[in-house]
């Protein structure tokens, strides 16, 4: 199934280049471009995209402003925040407001249509090189107010330690051996397991927890 990705981003050959090379590592097709948030949101052909890959540093209201107003929309498209090594608070803040993940410009075709294939079938993007430190502002400001059962298997445990380190689904079923199909099924257990309905919400819970460790 192709999936429309429109794309927010101030710079031109950065915003270039993802038009041009995103559907040729995927059965991806660029509904709409923007420049600035403001734009994006005036632009109608934001209501045709499954995923939209969205600068959080443009002149403007910018990238966070505009994720509060794109949920809340209906049927938003799903948020895959594009951000550089040294924006994490800007990652962690984008995150509570709906963002269902964030990658590092720079990183490979390849990943970065992974990352969208993932959110659009409603998984959560955390790239390896800013997990380790968004894990923890997250673990540290985030509470839940009920007790859970800690009953996860080893390999559920392993799974969620590789979801907390920034794999995606397709880079944990190749660890594992596993198909893509299979490790969402697992998530999807993990989850109901947790009485949470996210891997943020997972990951965090079992960090606080002591089950996982990002060490």
């Amino acid at each position: 199934m192709t999936l429309n990705v429109y794309i927010c981003e101030d710079s031109k050959e950065f915003q270039e280049n993802l038009t041009r090379f995103l559907p040729k590592f995927g059965d991806i097709s660029v509904v709409g471009n923007a420049w600035s948030a403001e734009e994006a949101l005036a632009d109608a052909s934001l209501a045709l995209a499954d995923v939209m890959l969205l600068d959080l540093e443009m002149p403007g209201k910018g990238g966070l402003w505009a994720i509060g107003q794109i949920v809340a929309r209906e049927n938003p498209p799903e948020i895959l925040v594009l951000t550089t090594h040294q924006a994490a608070d800007s990652v962690f803040l984008a995150i509570t407001r709906g963002a269902a993940g964030y990658i590092i410009k720079g990183a490979p075709f390849k990943k970065l249509v992974a990352g969208i294939q993932d959110i659009a079938q409603g998984g959560t993007v955390i790239d390896p090189e800013l997990a380790s430190r968004f894990w923890h502002m997250f673990s540290s400001s985030v509470g839940f107010g009920q007790e859970v059962s800690w009953s996860l298997t080893e390999g559920e445990i392993d799974i969620l330690t590789m979801v907390a380190k920034g794999l995606s689904n397709p880079e944990v079923g190749e660890a594992l051996g596993k198909s893509r199909t299979n490790v969402k099924k697992i998530l999807a257990r993990i989850f109901k397991k947790l009485s949470v309905n996210s891997r943020v919400e997972a990951v965090t819970m079992a960090l606080r927890a002591g089950i996982i460790s990002m060490e």
